[in-house]
Order: structure tokens, then sequence, then C-alpha cells
């Protein structure tokens, strides 16, 4: 797999270009760069990209500022470990991650943590901050999808969730706005399911998968989420961000 640039003027009618933009460079990537995330932070792009080889699963970073040169910065986090998305900007002086590590031993439990770090190289202060919950849409796994994005009640973050049946199910998180560690509210049911022929059926069935979001107005209100449909083509999603809010059930 490789990571490929697509240009749009309006937001829905793309021009995919011809040849690859990123491409494996060494054995941490041997087998594919996958599910980019695009952070924007003092005028320079941050992309985090899933490597994979047979190392195992690793997270890179790479920075642009035109989306045509891009400038790798390696590796972020150990094997096994993906789904890492950083925060635009600083956050009380330091920078932040909603990180996935992918433990191997007793109960297998795969959620969303956060990481901190002064200067997007070396991360610490790791810890869970959005697990599984048993019996509901994200019972089986939780990933950060979305880049967080500022909302009057705190941070607020797009993510999947999977449930005993393998469905890939969209929702959302809210976090504290100081403290983006603390989680104030979920999603009780997930605000997009797949339900249309191409999301239920494709190279993995009955999924919807997001990398971002863009804003639809000056204010935020209505954002666009573009997200894979069953890992076969690239669909989108507008929602309005108060009603989201709004169907978020306190931790």
């Amino acid at each position: 797999s490789h990571l490929r640039v697509a240009r749009s003027t309006d937001g829905a009618h793309f021009a995919v270009e011809a040849l690859p933009a990123v491409t494996p460079m060494d054995a941490f990537e041997e087998y594919g760069c996958e599910d980019p995330r695009a952070t924007l932070i003092d005028g320079t792009w941050h992309i985090t990209y899933v490597s994979v080889g047979r190392l195992g699963i690793t997270t890179s970073r790479l920075t642009t500022t035109d989306f045509r040169t891009f400038d790798r910065h390696g590796m972020m986090f150990l094997p096994d470990h993906k789904d890492v998305v950083i925060f635009p900007g600083r956050v009380g002086g330091r920078y932040v991650a909603l990180t996935r590590p992918m433990p191997g031993s007793f109960n297998h439990v795969i959620g969303i943590w956060i990481a901190f770090s002064d200067d997007l190289v070396n991360w610490g202060g790791h810890r869970p901050l959005a697990l599984p919950r048993r019996g509901m849409w994200d019972a089986v796994r939780t990933g950060a999808s979305a880049v967080p994005f500022r909302v009057p009640e705190g941070w607020l973050e797009l993510y999947h969730g999977v449930d005993g049946h393998g469905r890939y199910a969209m929702g959302a998180l809210l976090m504290d706005a100081d403290d983006p560690g603390r989680a104030i509210a979920r999603s009780p049911e997930p605000i997009l399911v797949p339900k249309e022929t191409y999301e239920l059926s494709g190279f993995y069935n009955n999924t919807v998968f997001s990398c971002g979001h863009v804003s639809l107005d000056d204010r935020g209100e209505r954002i666009r989420m573009y997200y894979g449909a069953a890992d076969s083509c690239m669909a989108a999603a507008d929602f309005n961000v108060k009603e989201i809010i709004g169907s978020l059930v306190r931790c």
C-alpha cells in the first residue's frame, strides 16, 4: 500500500494524482503505508501514518506544506501501534496525540490511549482514554479517526469502534479543553453505521472508517467527514456539530 494525493476545489469532486506521493522507504514499511491523518500546526501539515512490515505495525510521521514534497521524520511509536492522531497545536504547553497500542497479552484490550510530547519526537505520559465498552457499538476495539478539534465544550474527536459482529462504525468522544486526557462524554450509539451497499460489501465488509474531516463553514458548526467504505471506496458524510455533542452521554 502507499499514500496518494487527491485534490479538490469543492470538497466533492477530486482529481487523483497519477503517481504515489509516499511509498515504502525501509524495512518498517516494506508491506505498505496506510491510514494517514493530517494535522495543521503553525502552517505545516504533520501527517501520521501506519507503517507495516515484517517487524510489526508501527506509526511514522512526515511533514509537508504543499502536499508535493514531504519530509520524513521516522517512527513515532514501537510495534504494534496504530491510529495515531496529533492534536492541532499544543495543549497546556505540550503536544498531544491519541494513540492505540495493540497488546498481545491477557485480554487484548485494544482502545484509545493518549500521549504527550515536548518536541513531537519523544512521547510519554501514556494512559488509556476511551477503551471498548462491553455490549455496546464499540465493544471490541476503539481507535482515533479524525483530528480532534475545539468546540465550546472541549475537544471533540470522531472515532471508530468495532462491535462483537465485526462492524466498524463511527462515534464521537468529548475531552476536557485543558486536560484532554480526561474524557467527558461519548456516543451511546454511533453517529454513522454501514448501511449502503458500498459500505456493506467490499474488501472488508460492514465498515465505515474515517481518517479526517473538514469544516463546511467559518464557525465550524458543520463538518464533512471523509471515510473509507468497506475498504473499497471513499465516501463522505456531513454533520451538524451541535447535534453530535447533544447526542453524547457523560462518561
